[in-house]
């Protein structure tokens, strides 16, 4: 059974935002939610047997500084590794029943974005990824921490996201990053859901001898 866990909500009504998304369930939750239930328990070992396999072919994403991008896309100084993802993350990726829920919480227009999610490794210490707003056809994104191999005590390997922040440039939230800032900790199978076009948000650096994997998935509103 699907549950989300509680957080602060507040409605938004920036005008870029489009109507029936500003009135989806997720926009009234700050745009995002955390869930248990998406993925099971045997869900999650399949996909992590499947990420630990792919792994070997996984690409070093390496930018020291971001770009000047402001709004959304661009290329945000990131360091981790990150790879495509394999016919069992497809499978969950394009299930009928996922898809459901998403336009649920979301819209009925909902699509995939492509074929494939990705995988994405924090698997160095001070592996991380810049505040950015996904790419455009990256609307909603799904991420499922598959691995976690130390809870870190400190911020490392957390989210952090800017629900308050929608309408501001990419720099001046960077330069101001302590401003609004939520984080949380995706624990082993839970789920994110989030307006990634939408919400500011960034990985903090991960602690030494922490090992993050998680499986990204992105869905566009046509």
């Amino acid at each position: 059974m699907l549950s989300t866990t509680s957080h602060t909500k507040s409605p938004k009504s920036p005008e870029f935002i489009p109507p029936a998304i500003r009135n989806s369930l997720l926009m009234r939750q700050d745009g995002f939610g955390v869930y248990e239930g998406i993925v099971d328990d045997n869900t999650r070992n399949i996909l992590l047997s499947e990420a630990v396999t792919l792994s070997l072919s996984a690409v070093a994403c390496n930018v020291p500084v971001s770009d000047r991008e402001e709004v959304r896309g661009g290329k945000p100084a990131r360091r981790f590794l990150n790879g495509s993802g394999g016919g069992l993350q497809e499978a969950f990726y394009q299930a009928p029943w996922l898809l459901k829920f998403l336009r649920g919480v979301t819209h009925p227009s909902l699509v995939p974005t492509g074929s494939l999610g990705t995988y994405s490794y924090y698997a160095r210490p001070g592996d991380y990824l810049a505040i950015h707003r996904d790419i455009v056809t990256c609307d909603v994104a799904v991420i499922t921490c598959l691995s976690d191999v130390s809870e870190a005590p400190s911020d490392g390997g957390m989210l952090c996201l800017y629900p308050e922040r929608l309408i501001e440039p990419l720099s001046v939230i960077r330069a101001t990053s302590a401003q609004g800032a939520v984080k949380l900790r995706l624990k082993l199978g839970q789920t994110i859901v989030m307006y990634g076009g939408i919400i500011p948000h960034a990985l903090l650096p991960v602690a030494e001898g922490q090992v993050r994997i998680v499986s990204v998935l992105c869905y566009r509103i046509p």
